[in-house]
């Protein structure tokens, strides 16, 4: 028996799964539902392309889901250069490489084409909808949710349910509160960002740059036509201290920390975007799945952006849980995801608490560029026990 919220009408649908968040965590894994044949809802609170505060940076594993998903030559026809160099900067030494093309698209770009590709598999892609309430049964399974549609002139609420309803809702999760998924892992480590978008700066279009000071973090990401992201990092104690109430001030100081060309840009190109903060949050796991629920992306696995493989956690965990809702083993899904991102997880707490020197930083950030390898070798080599549905879709 479904138990309904008082101010839901009656059950308008029944899904296999509906999915709460329609960026990349949400419709990368409506997709691959919808793919494999599911009858798949996804809602999203907000407008379809609305930007949000983001890293932007796709590494090797994001890059090579979108395209063998058919999303890449949509990155690439709007605009997005190819990366084929990285940098690495501490105070005035450089390490620059070569790479395999990778990219880094605004989100108003990669949310509505990936929302796209949900809809194009067959998924009901809902934006300006919100959860407006859970659906449980006597047992307190979860059954569905109320929808609240705010473009609908009426705004008007139904009830849908579904065999499972998933949270990709990010850090502060909607679904998370509602089951109380409890936090199973904890880190310390807490930077605080800065960043903005700019154009007209001579720098260059094909390369990150990373760049370090003494208690300093910080880049330059080329992004869609010929704009770039201009962004850095510090530890949680002095952005309280020394950022709150003076934050252009306070970015332009960073930003001189950690190189001239970076201040040079932040002083000369044309801003096209707020200057815009993060004060940050600690790392943590919480629990992947209950009783007709689960969690995926940052709703279930949050970490500092100092790596920038947020959308690329987000992308991987997706596949996961198709594969474990279509396997019916969640249990493996939450031990998967785990296991893939202790080693990360442990590397960052270093790096993003500042618990470095400008000589021990080079050795951190090489360990963090075999973990990445390593985490994502083991993640392609389990592509032989995908289950048959999944790997044809």
């Amino acid at each position: 028996m479904i138990t309904q919220s008082t101010s839901a009408g009656p059950l308008a649908k029944r899904y296999d799964a509906v999915i709460v968040g329609a960026r990349p965590a949400g419709a990368a894994t409506g997709m691959l539902l919808a793919r494999a044949g599911l009858d798949v809802l996804v809602i999203d609170r907000a407008a379809r392309g609305q930007d949000t505060l983001s890293s932007h940076a796709l590494m090797r594993g994001a890059v090579d889901a979108l395209d063998r998903w058919g999303i890449l030559p949509g990155i690439e026809a709007a605009g997005t250069p190819p990366i084929t160099r990285t940098s690495f900067r501490y105070g005035t030494d450089v390490t620059a490489f070569g790479i395999e093309p990778l990219y880094a698209p605004r989100r108003t770009v990669l949310d509505p084409l990936m929302a796209d590709a949900a809809a194009e598999a067959g998924a009901t892609v809902r934006h300006q909808t919100a959860a407006a309430g859970l659906l449980r049964d006597d047992t307190g399974r979860v059954t569905g949710i109320v929808v609240d549609d705010a473009s609908s002139s009426d705004r008007g609420r139904e009830a849908v349910s579904a065999e499972i309803v998933i949270g990709a809702d990010g850090l502060r999760s909607w679904l998370a509160r509602q089951v109380a998924a409890p936090v199973t892992r904890s880190g310390t480590a807490c930077a605080s960002w800065m960043m903005t978008y700019v154009e007209g700066a001579d720098l260059a279009d094909d390369g990150y740059l990373w760049a370090a000071a003494e208690g300093a973090l910080g880049g330059i990401i080329p992004t869609n036509n010929g704009r770039h992201i201009l962004f850095g990092g510090i530890p949680r104690e002095r952005f309280v201290t020394s950022v709150r109430g003076r934050v252009e001030e306070a970015y332009l100081e960073l930003m001189a920390e950690l190189g001239d060309d970076m201040y040079e840009a932040a002083i000369t190109a044309r801003r096209v975007g707020p200057l815009r903060t993060f004060p940050g949050h600690v790392a943590q796991f919480r629990q992947a799945f209950g009783p007709g629920w689960a969690l995926v992306g940052d709703a279930g696995y949050f970490k500092d952006p100092a790596a920038a493989h947020g959308i690329s956690d987000a992308v991987r965990d997706a596949e996961l849980l198709s594969e474990a809702i279509l396997g019916g083993d969640l249990e493996n899904y939450e031990r998967l995801r785990d296991d893939l991102s202790t080693g990360l997880f442990t590397i960052l707490e270093r790096i993003a608490g500042f618990d470095w020197t400008l000589d021990e930083l080079p050795g951190l950030h090489r360990t963090l560029s075999r973990v990445m390898r390593d985490e994502l070798t083991r993640f392609e080599s389990r592509h032989e026990s995908r289950p048959a549905v999944l790997a044809a879709a």
